[in-house]
């Protein structure tokens, strides 16, 4: 058996572009899926997995370890970054591939399942990309605090007992309609009308959800050291869930955890064990969140096994396409240190259409596939139906 074709697919997301590869092979009707979606540079990434089909087809498909480690070697002058986003597509649609020639799920071949369901968190609830996207998604906008109220009700209603958010502006709370020019005025400082804010929008969810669900702020590279001290003390009496916060600088993110109650949660935007490993050893964290569009399977699954040996929880980035939250799910179906799952509730309504099998979700938990590979094909007709589109305010 061997690698035949490697294709690419940018297809709308709603409020952002997915990217699938598709590897085909010479065994008839036996192909794999993967994801390596990247919100601001899709063409590049998909030209990148072009450039690496020339090296991998016409290889057997089942040695994922060794074409991982090649490609890897091959991208060592550009390590990381859109190397590494197009070695995840093509990785995780290699154990697609191979969990289909053996008759099982991803997860049974990383060691087997230790859950049978996973337990999720509603992510961008009420937050900027959903805003962005709301009148072609046809979502509600959120734009005061009884829109917040209303959208925590349906948080409940569907059983999620967690969600994230980021700071908003609302039209009834005067003082947080400074926040951007808090931050332009302010850069990496936590001045008082962005905590104000911070304070109303986690203050009105903390009210509406009521004590037991968890809530998470995701502030991502927006603070320095000291902004982030400033918020996380700020945010301590509403017992976050964690404040996401980001920098490349571990002694900073130590710096912070020390100085706060408020948990800690980082690492979306590092890749490799080697980009832990100071994180880790620092026990900078709380939880780290790797994410396996950019990490793959075959390292993915390290870096959180590496983690457990520093008592981190692991909460997957997974803002990215639905094979995205299959990769996630068969890999923390084997984690003793998993914690919950980032899904996008509020995601392009043609989601499903696009899937062979949908995700199955019950009060909040997402179902654990049992078929083999990952648990679902796309269809590639419904893919060529949304192409991608301009998206408003995209960054």
């Amino acid at each position: 058996m061997r690698i035949t074709a490697i294709k690419t697919f940018i297809v709308d997301g709603g409020f952002r572009p997915w990217t699938f590869v598709k590897i085909e092979t010479s065994e008839a009707g036996l192909v794999g899926w993967g994801d390596c979606t990247d919100w601001g540079s899709p063409g590049p990434v998909t030209a990148t997995v072009e450039r690496y089909a020339e090296w991998v087809v016409g290889r057997d498909p089942m040695a994922v370890e060794a074409i991982w480690w090649d490609l890897s070697a091959a991208s060592a002058r550009h390590i990381g970054g859109i190397a590494w986003k197009a070695m995840s597509g093509i990785d995780s649609a290699l154990w697609d591939i191979r969990g289909k020639v053996l008759g099982a799920p991803v997860w049974q071949l990383l060691g087997g399942k230790m859950r049978d369901e996973l337990r999720l968190y509603w992510s961008h609830c009420g937050s900027a990309p959903r805003q962005r996207a709301a009148e072609r998604l046809g979502l509600s906008p959120v734009r005061k605090t009884d829109d917040l109220k209303r959208l925590a009700s349906v948080v409940l209603e569907q059983g999620y007992t967690a969600i994230k958010t980021n700071l908003i502006e609302l039209e009834d709370r005067p003082d947080t309609q400074y926040l951007r020019n808090a931050f332009s005025a302010h850069v990496g400082d936590a001045p008082s009308e962005v905590l104000r804010c911070a304070d109303a929008v986690v203050g009105t969810f903390r009210e509406a959800l009521g004590p037991d669900v968890g809530i998470a702020l995701d502030v991502a590279f927006t603070f320095k050291l000291g902004g982030a001290i400033k918020l996380a003390r700020a945010l301590e009496p509403y017992d976050l869930m964690w404040l996401e916060t980001e920098t490349l600088d571990a002694d900073a993110l130590q710096m912070i955890r020390s100085s706060t109650t408020t948990p800690i949660c980082t690492g979306e935007s590092l890749y490799g064990v080697h980009g832990y490993k100071p994180f880790l050893e620092r026990h900078a964290q709380d939880v780290i969140m790797p994410d396996l569009a950019w990490n793959g399977i075959t390292m993915g699954k390290k870096i959180c096994d590496f983690a457990h040996a520093y008592d981190t929880l692991i909460s997957p980035h997974n803002c990215h396409s639905p094979i995205n939250t299959l990769v996630s799910a068969n890999v923390c179906a084997t984690l003793p240190n998993f914690y919950i799952q980032e899904f996008d509730v509020d995601d392009a309504p043609w989601r499903d259409d696009l899937m062979t099998h949908p995700f199955e979700i019950v009060d909040g938990h997402l179902q654990l596939p049992q078929r083999p590979g990952l648990g679902s094909d796309l269809i590639e007709a419904e893919l060529l139906k949304h192409p991608p589109v301009d998206y408003p305010g995209a960054r």
